[in-house]
């Protein structure tokens, strides 16, 4: 599903639980993800995000859905289907 940032659209899923999203990989242990300043820790309900780009990171829901609102939402995407 998409969603977006004032001017930046992201790719996110939201991780419960393993083979929600193929970033997210046992590292040390623990669930994480591979990103570009290193291995991160994803914890259910987290949001494993893409940018445009290569680049996956994962965010807490609270800060997720505080900076972000699902596409079909956006009042840009409405205005075009109506």
């Amino acid at each position: 599903m998409k969603f977006a940032k004032r001017n930046c659209i992201v790719e996110a899923t939201r991780w419960f639980s393993p083979g929600d999203h193929p970033a997210v990989e046992q590292h040390d242990g623990v669930w994480s993800i591979a990103t570009p300043e290193g291995w991160r820790d994803v914890k259910p309900g987290d949001w494993v995000i893409t940018p445009s780009g290569d680049a996956t990171y994962c965010m807490q829901d609270s800060l997720f859905t505080s900076l972000y609102e699902p596409l079909a939402s956006s009042p840009v995407l409405t205005a075009t289907l109506v």
